[in-house]
Formats: structure tokens, C-alpha cells, sequence
């Protein structure tokens, strides 16, 4: 097959090429992209759920708060510790009132202030001595009840969900009974095998200490709430939780209260519109939760669909597991959304890929269409035509072959163009040289005239009389003189090549010269100039065009700082290695670090704008710069720094938002020979 493959046209092989890489490509996205689609939208959702289950965990402890709150309230206004001490049960009749009445309990719903289903009083033994729902029933014992059991013990208020046996629910109130006839639709994990109902309820209890008014314990007001057949929670839960939320006509979301593995309480609907009271949660999520205690989060059948669901196991006082909480989100919405987009998904790759065959199929008409081309173009170049050049109208971009072709036509025929391209630049570059030469040449000589104009002009004008109008006319031949010979020496001073030498150097000289060359550009117009410079300074060994340049950058820097005007100050000092007043103390931490016993100070300071202190650290290193961008490279100040320090210097700098900038530049002194050249620097630069 391979091999009928490779004898087909190229122009089939690039089709089939091109078709196989699309529909691996599309193949490799589809698959990716759903399981991206798939996991995100089912990670989306269990997030939800889980949300949703600290939610349902809230309400529940609310309702068992509230329960606690309602029978502390009620021990408290009914002064129950002296009704104990007197004996006189009929005090208590109002409490009847606050027992949810039948039509209540079977339509599930509680008034904000009735929410009682049971509410006994006992004394310290734990004898029943009143019954709110039961008030004939009294005289038998609640010390099968932990929650009364500790708060006896205790003395204290206790709370707790707790299994208790329907015969003692029926004792406690009779109007229970109808709510605890759950027939369990098929054997739930917390009963023994065969049984076929409950045995047991499942009661939110709450017991108050009760005190007579000398502080003694007479017993405890313990209240409760059966959960069974009750449907209150649960539909608070949703309707908190999933706000009527509907999907196809079906409700979003349901919650559940299980009591063991069985159903009591629940807004889960059967085939027949029932509530699903009864049924039983399947084998992993009961042995996970209830037998594990472990939460349970992921997808599962419930009654006739599949959730998203979230269990969490509900504890008694002793810490043992007697029930479940439960979430669940109708995982259909989810499950369409996915295959929606999937379906989106996998539309739009098909298209793609059809795009892309098109888009293939015309490339390999194109690319055999530019063979075809190239292929006469060669014939023509054969024949020796090197002039040839494929049409720009036909040329192709994506083609390489038409590059290669191009490129050797123009290799070929650039070639001498080339040679002869390098011979003018070469050429030019030496009439460039020659015009340098001639030039620095030219301005040498031209010294030698304009000095005889300035001598004669001078003889000139000593001879002339005072009183001569002529006198005027040649000073101001001197002055135009004098001008040519400075413009001629700065022309071979900037054009001379910077030998690298070292020679004693007058820095007070160096500084006037770099200030000349700017003091009356138009970026120091507005600044202010002040010079301080202490005469009869040592020379020092340097490079001067190097050390204009480091001064020059300094200056101009100065100015960019000062754009709306300031003032720029450069200073000059002498320091000795052993200082005679305070000032100079504080610089011998600076020049210890220099050969020389004596130290010339540089000071250039600006009143600009600054530079911020985090700034500061950074300065001299290679492309730092504070300025705006294209304003500078930051180049200037490292190269400065290392001119510097070539010089067996260094430089610093002291700034202040706001304040300004002054740069300091050390440099080793030449040494001072005679005591006599000391007094005199010394006295120069004091005074």
C-alpha cells in the first residue's frame, strides 16, 4: 500500500499528506478538548455540591441551636425550679401550647414560635414529671436518654441528635405516631435483616438545668424535635440552597436527612409524585459514611436519576454515627451542558478540518503550479541567461523552491555588483581618510597665516594713533582672528583620535574646558553656573579627552534634571590623608582607599529633581537609567565609573527626592614634594 502511495503524483501525496495531519491534529484536539470539557464541568459541579452540603450542615445546626435556644428560654421564663420545689404541676399547663399540634406536624411546617414535638420536665433523678404532649403519662425515668443522662450529670445545657425507640416517642407524644409508620422499601443497612420498619426515631434533643431560686438542682427541662416524617429541614435546605431552581420541569436539587441508611426526611420525589420516605441509600455510600465515617462527594442513583450528591455522616452525643445529611444536584443539567459543548466542540474541529483540506488541496495545486514554473525558469537559465528573474507576479511566499531559485539567480547575477559595490566602498572610505588627512592638514596650516594676520594686525595697531578711526576696524580683525584660531583648535582637539596616555593634568583646567563646550547650549539655558574651583591644585596623571568625557556626561545629565532651571555647581578641593579640622575627617574613609597622601575632590551638584534612594544602589551599573524612554541608554554613568577607576579614583553620589544630585570624583594627587608646596596648596585652599 506504502508503496502505491510514494508511486501516486506529488500532487497526491501532498493532499493525502496534508489530509492525514489535519485528521490526527483534529483527532488529537477532539479528544483533549473533551476531556478538558469533561473534567472542568464535573469539577464545576462538585464544587457546587460541596458548597451546597456546608450550607445544609448550617441549617441543620441552626434548627438544633434553635431548639436548644427555645427550651432555655422556656426553663427561664417559667421559673420551673420552684414548680419543682412546690410540686405544683398545674403551673405548667401553658407549656401544652408550645407542642406543634397534629395538622402541623403532618403538613411539616413550624411556626417561628412553636417547634416543640416533645417537652418533659424531670427532676434531678431523672423522673418524668410532667409531659407538655402527654401530661397523664409521668413517674417512669429518662435516664435511657444520653442528652438527660449528661445534663444530670453536669449541670449543664446539652444538645444532640439522638435514635430514640418509637415506644418512648409515642410515650413522649402520642400525635407522633402516624410520622414514625415509615415502611422501608427495602432492607436498609441500620435494621437487621427481615425487619421491614423502624424501630427507632431519630430526635433532635436539647436539656436545660433547671435551679430552684437558693441556687440548688432540681432537675432539667428536656425538649425535642422528630425528624421522621418531617420535612421542614430539608425543604429549607433547598429552598436556601437551590433557590426552586428547575430543569426540564424538574426540580434542581433535593436534600435528605437518613436515618442509618434509610430516608426520613427528604424533598426527593418517586415516579408517583411521593415523597421517597423509606427508601435506602445504596452499599458504598452506607459503608463509606455510615460504617467509615468518612464524607462521600461524587455521582449517585437516587430512587430514579443520577446527582451529583455530597453525604455527611450526623453524630450523636456519644460520637457515634446514626445517620446522614445529604445534597444532591440533578446531574442531567451538567450532563447535557457537557454534551453540548462537546457537540459544539466537535462541530466546529469537523469544520476545521474540512477548512483545512480545502486550504490543502489548493496548496498542492499551487505548489505543483510553481514546479512547473521554477522547472522552466532553470531550462532558461541553463541556456545561460543569468538575467532571468521568475515574475513578481507569480512569485511565492511559501514556496522553497521559488526561494532557492531566487537566491541562486541572485547570487549569480548580484555578484559582481557586489564586488564592484565593495571596491567604491573601499574606495570611498579611503577618500574619506585622505579628506581626514587633508583636512586636520588644512587646519594645521591654516595656523600658521592666521597667526601672521594676528601678528601683523597687532603691529598694525600699535602703530596706529590713538585718536585713529582705523583702530577700531583692527580690533576687530584680532577678535574674528582669534576666533578662527579657537575654532580651528577645537577642531583638532575633537578630531584627534584619543591616544590612552597618561600626563599630568591640570583639573581646574579639564573642568573649564568641558564647561566651555556646554555653558551656552540651549539646554543650560536658565541654569544657573557657579564654579568653586581652589587654585594652585597638584596635577593629576590622567587621560584628558577620558576625563571630558566623564565631566561632559555629568553636566548634561545635570541638565535634564533641571529642565525648568536651577542651578549647577562644580567644585574643587584638596584632601590630605592626614586632615587638620573635622570636614576632612569625615572624608578619610574615602581616600584611605587611595595610594596617594593626597586627594583631589571633584564635586558637581545639581538642584533638580533627584534620584529616589531605591535608585541609588543601582546608578552605576551598565544600562540603568532613571530616564524617560529614549531619553537615555544608561550607559553614561557606568562608563564614567569605570573611566574612573582606570584613573585610580572612584566616584560617588549623595541624592535627595526633590533635593538634588552631587556627584563626588576622587583622584590621586600627584605627590607634593616640599613642605613649602604643602603650605602653599594648604593656604590656597583655605582661603
Amino acid at each position: 500500500m506504502f508503496r502505491d502511495i510514494f508511486k501516486e503524483s506529488l500532487q497526491k501525496r501532498l493532499v493525502l499528506g496534508f489530509l492525514v495531519a489535519t485528521c490526527l491534529t483534529g483527532m488529537v484536539a477532539t479528544f483533549a478538548g473533551i476531556k478538558i470539557i469533561n473534567r472542568n464541568t464535573m469539577d464545576e459541579a462538585q464544587r457546587r455540591v460541596q458548597q451546597d452540603i456546608n450550607t445544609a450542615r448550617l441549617i441543620y445546626k441552626h434548627n438544633m441551636e434553635r431548639l436548644t435556644f427555645q427550651v432555655r428560654c422556656i426553663a427561664l421564663r417559667s421559673h420551673l425550679g420552684n414548680v419543682i420545689s412546690s410540686g405544683d404541676m398545674l403551673a405548667l399547663e401553658d407549656m401544652k401550647g408550645l407542642i406543634r399540634t397534629g395538622v402541623e406536624a403532618k403538613n411539616g411546617y413550624r411556626t417561628e414560635c412553636v417547634c416543640l414535638d416533645m417537652l418533659s420536665l424531670v427532676d434531678a433523678k431523672g423522673t418524668v414529671l410532667y409531659r407538655a404532649s402527654n401530661p397523664a403519662a409521668k413517674g417512669d425515668t429518662v435516664l435511657w436518654d444520653p442528652v438527660v443522662r449528661e445534663c444530670l450529670a453536669k449541670k449543664t445545657l446539652l444538645s444532640s441528635t439522638e435514635l430514640i425507640p418509637l415506644e418512648w416517642i409515642r410515650r413522649e407524644n402520642p400525635l407522633l405516631s402516624e410520622r414514625l409508620q415509615i415502611a422501608v422499601v427495602e432492607t436498609p443497612r441500620s435494621i437487621e435483616p427481615g425487619e421491614k420498619q423502624l424501630s427507632e426515631g431519630m430526635v433532635l434533643r436539647a436539656a436545660y438545668p433547671i435551679f430552684d431560686s437558693y441556687g440548688d438542682f432540681k432537675g432539667a427541662l428536656v425538649g425535642g424535635f422528630l425528624l421522621n416524617g418531617d420535612y421542614s429541614i430539608v425543604d429549607k435546605i433547598t429552598e436556601t440552597v437551590f433557590r426552586d431552581e428547575k430543569y426540564k420541569d424538574r426540580d434542581m436539587g433535593f436534600a435528605t436527612i437518613f436515618q442509618g441508611g434509610v430516608r426520613i426526611s427528604t424533598n426527593v420525589m418517586t415516579e408517583d409524585s411521593e415523597r421517597a420516605t423509606g427508601t435506602v441509600v445504596s452499599r458504598e455510600v452506607y459503608e463509606k459514611v455510615v460504617e467509615e465515617g468518612k464524607d462521600w462527594v461524587g455521582r449517585a442513583f437516587v430512587v430514579n436519576d443520577w446527582y451529583l450528591s455530597s453525604y455527611v455522616p450526623i453524630y450523636n452525643i456519644d460520637n457515634n454515627i446514626i445517620g446522614m445529611l445529604y445534597v444532591g444536584i440533578l446531574e442531567a443539567k451538567y450532563r447535557d451542558m457537557k454534551l453540548f459543548t462537546m457537540w459544539i466542540f466537535l462541530g466546529i474541529t469537523t469544520l476545521g478540518m474540512i477548512i483545512a483540506f480545502i486550504i490543502s488541496f489548493w496548496m498542492g495545486q499551487t505548489i505543483m503550479e510553481r514546479m512547473r514554473i521554477l522547472k522552466q525558469a532553470a531550462e532558461t537559465i541553463a541556456t545561460g541567461d543569468l538575467d532571468y528573474q521568475l515574475p513578481s507576479s507569480k512569485s511565492s511566499d511559501f514556496g522553497v523552491l521559488d526561494k532557492a531559485f531566487n537566491n541562486m539567480v541572485r547570487s549569480l547575477k548580484d555578484r559582481d555588483d557586489r564586488l564592484n559595490k565593495a571596491f567604491q566602498q573601499l574606495t570611498q572610505t579611503k577618500r574619506l581618510i585622505s579628506l581626514g588627512q587633508i583636512a586636520a592638514g588644512v587646519a594645521h596650516e591654516m595656523n600658521n597665516p592666521l597667526g601672521g594676520i594676528l601678528l601683523y594686525s597687532s603691529l598694525v595697531l600699535e602703530e596706529l594713533p590713538e585718536d585713529n578711526l582705523a583702530r577700531e576696524n583692527m580690533n576687530k580683525i584680532i577678535y574674528q582672528t582669534n576666533r578662527c584660531k579657537e575654532i580651528v583648535q577645537n577642531l583638532l582637539d575633537f578630531a584627534r583620535t584619543p591616544s590612552g596616555e597618561r600626563m599630568p593634568l591640570d583639573i581646574n583646567d579639564v573642568l573649564w574646558t568641558s564647561l566651555r563646550l556646554v555653558k551656552d547650549q540651549s539646554m543650560f539655558h536658565g541654569i544657573e553656573i557657579e564654579t568653586s574651583l581652589t587654585e594652585g591644585l597638584p596635577h593629576v596623571n590622567g587621560d584628558r579627552l577620558r576625563l571630558e568625557q566623564i565631566f561632559l556626561s555629568l553636566f548634561i545629565n545635570a541638565s535634564d534634571s533641571m529642565v525648568e532651571g536651577g542651578k549647577l555647581t562644580v567644585a574643587t578641593k584638596l584632601i590630605s590623608r592626614f586632615p587638620s579640622d573635622a570636614e576632612e575627617s569625615m572624608e578619610m574613609e574615602k581616600i584611605c582607599l587611595l595610594a596617594s597622601s593626597h586627594t583631589i575632590k571633584i564635586t558637581i551638584s545639581d538642584t533638580g529633581k533627584g534620584i529616589e534612594k531605591a535608585h541609588l544602589a543601582h546608578i552605576f551599573e551598565p544600562f540603568f537609567t532613571t530616564k524617560d524612554p529614549g531619553q537615555g541608554t544608561g550607559l553614561g554613568l557606568s562608563i564614567a565609573y569605570g573611566i574612573v577607576r582606570k584613573h585610580d579614583g572612584f566616584i560617588d553620589v549623595e541624592s535627595e527626592l526633590g533635593q538634588g544630585t552631587t556627584f563626588s570624583i576622587f583622584l590621586p594627587a600627584k605627590e607634593i614634594d616640599s613642605p613649602e608646596r604643602n603650605e602653599t596648596a594648604e593656604d590656597i585652599r583655605v582661603g
